[in-house]
């Protein structure tokens, strides 16, 4: 019989790439969203994936299916005053819903530890500073305490800085600099970036890393970067705009990061370089004009 596994949040990058793996890999898989456009919902239905059509906010979990494993993919950055009813109650209610039913498979964020000019492993201390960081937070303790009282497995995947030829922080920084804008007060602020393509491999991996109580894994890129160095090697390949901070040097605390040694040992090193990263993006940039 196959696997069932349920995507929430299947319509960002990150869902629909977990959604489209464990379909190649034989697994019946069904995709929650809101789908305010109806296109996506066609477009993942001519793949094979069953979209459902929910709201995590406002509509019943127990209108979702009998599944094996729980994908939470879910948030929306566009609306910082879902924060909290998005990713503490709704998908405390999604969770609440399947524990004791099945496993999780938490993506949620490095913003969890804060910023810092350390690089925190999965045992550090959590002291998220963000309303955002702090959601995520009180979301995997939650997820915790479900997974405690009936049962349940789970593991949170905390993300760090995904790219791709057309989103991600390097495309931002390329696309500030090609307009000489400005990229922030923070030239000296630490941070690691990642393809998008190991963001949705280590998730799916991740499946097979279920626990109680629940383990973390910190998904980023192994090189360390300052915002200044990245935007140096941005600016080198584009050949074109400035790259200007709001001033000469500081940022090293408000650095946001963590250490990617287990991610290495449980799933294996990234396998996007990091050249390639930048490269595909100057290249969409190049063919814009």
């Amino acid at each position: 019989m196959k696997q069932r596994a349920l995507i929430l949040g299947v319509s960002g990058k990150v869902g629909e790439g977990v959604a489209d793996l464990l379909l190649g890999e034989g697994w019946e898989v069904f995709g929650a969203a809101r789908f305010s456009d109806p296109t996506k919902a066609d477009s993942l239905r001519a793949k094979g994936i069953e979209p459902i059509v929910y709201d995590v906010i406002g509509d019943d979990p127990a209108a979702l299916p009998e599944v094996d494993v729980v994908f939470l993919e879910i948030w929306d950055p566009s609306r910082p005053d879902l924060i909290w009813p998005i990713n503490f109650y709704g998908v405390g209610r999604v969770v609440e819903h399947y524990a004791g039913r099945a496993d999780f498979v938490n993506g949620c964020t490095i913003n969890v530890y804060g910023a810092t000019p350390e690089a925190p492993s999965e045992d550090a201390a959590c002291r998220p500073d963000t309303d955002y960081g702090r959601s995520r937070y009180s979301q995997e303790r939650l997820i915790d305490y479900f997974c405690h009282r009936s049962g349940s497995n789970a593991i949170h995947v905390r993300y760090a800085h995904a790219n791709s030829a057309t989103g991600g922080f390097i495309r931002r920084m390329a696309v500030a600099i090609a307009k000489g804008e400005s990229l922030g007060p923070n030239p000296d602020a630490r941070l690691r970036v990642i393809g998008l393509e190991d963001f949705v491999r280590v998730t799916v991996a991740a499946r097979d890393r279920v626990a109680t109580p629940p383990p973390a894994v910190n998904c980023c890129g192994l090189k360390v970067w300052t915002q200044r160095e990245l935007a140096e090697a941005i600016h080198s390949r584009l050949g074109r705009g400035e790259g200007v901070f709001d001033r000469p040097s500081g940022g090293l605390e408000q650095s946001v990061q963590a250490d990617p040694s287990r991610m290495v040992e449980w799933f294996g090193p990234p396998t996007v370089d990091q050249e390639t990263m930048i490269e595909r993006v100057v290249a969409t940039l190049r063919d814009a004009g």
